[in-house]
């Protein structure tokens, strides 16, 4: 999206409010900015339908009509006329150059078809929705984005991720992950990673790339592609439900399996500066599961409308015992989020979540609550909640509130414990598992209380 200054900026270029040196300057800039030139095309032509209408109304002429204008009136009306005569010649070599900027449907061979809360960081194509795409890199920081290419091929985008588009059956991913949908028209559809070329041979499947390692996962749903190790000449074929990572020297092999979740972006260390202290969970756990949908790093969460029996609801057990008296002066609640591979983003809104202190009678339970019901109904005080945007499935979420840090006060010195759900029903069947790191995850940080303590 163009900031606001760019548009101003543009508009001083349609005002012809420029200096020579800024027009040719501004001007030279729109080669690599494609965006700016839908902009400004659109507004170029805004701005001469807005003159014509004027024309047409009489609005330019309307202080020359005057039965009695007073001496100086028609020099005003001359140096209007003259003013107007100017912006309507900027506006003529502005879309004059608009239009030999624009991509022609030649240069094109993919659609942006459609995105889901979706952050993009400056690049080099638009990222409207329904946006014809030529070669360039798209950089989408959060949400999803579904690409059509004109040879057939449908791959979805998921944040934080970096495309490059070559033409309609070559792209470059460098970071993060697209899953390929790949019809019979565009077999041999080549994504070429920092590591590998993956080259499909009709099927769907996904690729990931950790952003600093280049480290490629390959994971085929259906179908068959061949990964082709970039140093050398040796290649994998991976068949339905296989997958293959290129590490370093290392090609690897075709291993079963495709319900892994790769690692594509680093993991940024819990800093909270002097003052601060963080404490992990000692145990954690869900309830609600489902056989053969467990997962054993993951904490679920869902709330369905069609069978309460599948909900998920997680459960997070710390040890304040070394805090003792301490006072506490702030506290906040992090949880990692990642993707479950259960269920649709799109049959989900956006989601709200929900974190409760339980407290009265508070039952001794264990991880063992993955396989049944929590033990015992004690009461529940609401600590705080937070928004996961539709099509946002990973990233770090967190609760800060004086109720989080009033509940701490009242049991330092001793283990609580706390529930977290999801408050948004889906719209319908088979919606979106939400998942966050449990402390057995082999990466992500576990739940984790940050608690800022009294300096006195």
């Amino acid at each position: 999206m163009l900031s606001e200054e760019r548009r101003r900026e543009l508009d001083r270029l349609l005002d012809g409010d420029l200096s020579d040196e800024d027009r040719v300057k501004i001007q030279a800039s729109l080669e690599s900015d494609p965006e700016a030139i839908d902009w400004l095309a659109d507004r170029a032509l805004l701005h001469s339908n807005l003159r014509r209408t004027m024309r047409r109304r009489g609005t330019e002429t309307r202080t020359q009509t005057k039965p009695y204008p007073s001496p100086r009136r028609p020099v005003v009306a001359r140096s209007r006329s003259h003013s107007w005569m100017a912006v309507a010649a900027m506006i003529v070599v502005v879309l004059g150059i608009v239009f030999l900027l624009r991509p022609t449907s030649g240069q094109t061979f993919a659609t942006l078809e459609e995105t889901r809360s979706a952050l993009w960081e400056s690049g080099e194509l638009s990222t409207a929705d329904g946006s014809r795409l030529g070669p360039g890199t798209l950089r989408l920081v959060e949400g999803l984005a579904t690409l059509r290419f004109d040879s057939g091929a449908e791959v979805i985008l998921e944040a934080p991720a970096n495309l490059t588009l070559v033409d309609a059956m070559n792209c470059e991913l460098s970071k993060g992950t697209m899953v390929s949908d790949i019809p019979d028209s565009a077999h041999g559809f080549r994504i070429k990673t920092p590591s590998a070329d993956v080259v499909d041979h009709g099927t769907r499947f996904a690729v990931s790339v950790h952003e600093s390692t280049g480290e490629t996962h390959t994971q085929v749903m259906e179908g068959l592609v061949q990964v082709e190790y970039a140093a050398s000449e040796k290649v994998v074929e991976l068949k339905t439900g296989q997958r293959n990572t290129v590490a370093g020297q290392h090609l690897g092999v075709a291993t079963e399996g495709v319900d892994q979740e790769p690692r594509t972006v680093p993991i940024m260390p819990l800093d909270y500066g002097p003052g601060w202290i963080l404490i992990p969970t000692v145990k954690d756990a869900y309830t609600g599961r489902v056989r053969s949908h467990e997962s054993e790093i993951l904490l679920y969460l869902k709330n369905t409308h069609v069978n309460e029996n599948t909900d998920r609801v997680s459960y997070l057990g710390f040890d304040l015992a070394n805090l003792g008296s301490t006072k506490i002066e702030d506290a906040e609640l992090l949880l990692h989020f990642a993707p479950t591979g259960w269920g649709l983003a799109s049959h989900l809104p956006d989601a709200e979540f929900s974190v409760f202190g339980l407290v009265g009678n508070v039952p001794e339970w264990d991880e063992s609550i993955l396989y049944g019901e929590f033990p015992g109904k004690p009461n529940a005080i609401h600590l705080g909640s937070f928004t996961v945007p539709q099509g946002v499935q990973k990233g770090r979420f967190q609760i800060r509130s004086e109720a989080l840090a009033q509940f701490l006060r009242q049991h330092s010195g001793s283990e609580i414990s706390l529930k977290v759900v999801r408050d948004t029903q889906a719209t319908e069947g088979g919606d979106l598992v939400h998942g966050f790191a449990s402390r057995r995850h082999p990466f992500l940080p576990a739940p984790t209380l940050a608690i800022r303590l009294s300096d006195k």
